[in-house]
């Protein structure tokens, strides 16, 4: 039981949970599809120049490959599948997150993540892949809006 000195960290805690869940949601991963939504940054790397480019969209089915299998290994049991990761995958890339959906996105994941034991992890994971995307066009220059939304994600994620 929680002693006195620890219930409003406790509470602003639940709410955190719970605000990242509501976000989380309105951007279409409820239930365990919240595990995926770590996806995010990424596909949003990818949009960065407008147009989700065919190598960047192998790229983030690697990933989503690499995320199931990862999840799968820590829940010890095959609860996430590569089809529904890659089902969200085409709405994430179908249509760019308006700005506002998109720092609501990085505030829910930061929260969310936060709250894992493998919440750094988890964080420095999501720029990992972000930065991957960008590099996977082969251009010896990201473009400045890639660069942009780098700095944005490392601010609010790590």
């Amino acid at each position: 039981m929680a002693d006195a000195s620890s219930r409003p960290y406790l509470s602003r805690m639940k709410l955190q949970t719970e605000d990242a869940l509501r976000v989380l949601s309105a951007l279409g991963f409820r239930g365990r599809d919240v595990y995926l939504a770590e996806l995010i940054p990424a596909v949003e790397m990818a949009w960065a120049d407008d147009v989700v480019q065919p190598n960047e969209r192998a790229m983030l089915e690697v990933y989503c490959e690499d995320l199931v299998e990862r999840l799968n290994q820590q829940a010890e049991s095959a609860f996430f599948s590569v089809n529904r990761a890659k089902a969200l995958l085409d709405v994430l890339t179908r249509r760019r997150l308006l700005p506002a959906e998109r720092q609501a996105a990085l505030y829910a994941l930061q929260a969310w993540s936060g709250l894992t034991l493998n919440g750094a992890q988890m964080r420095k994971r999501m720029v990992e892949w972000a930065e991957a995307v960008a590099a996977v066009d082969g251009s010896p220059v990201w473009d400045a809006r890639e660069l942009l939304w780098l700095e944005e994600m490392k601010r609010k994620l790590t």
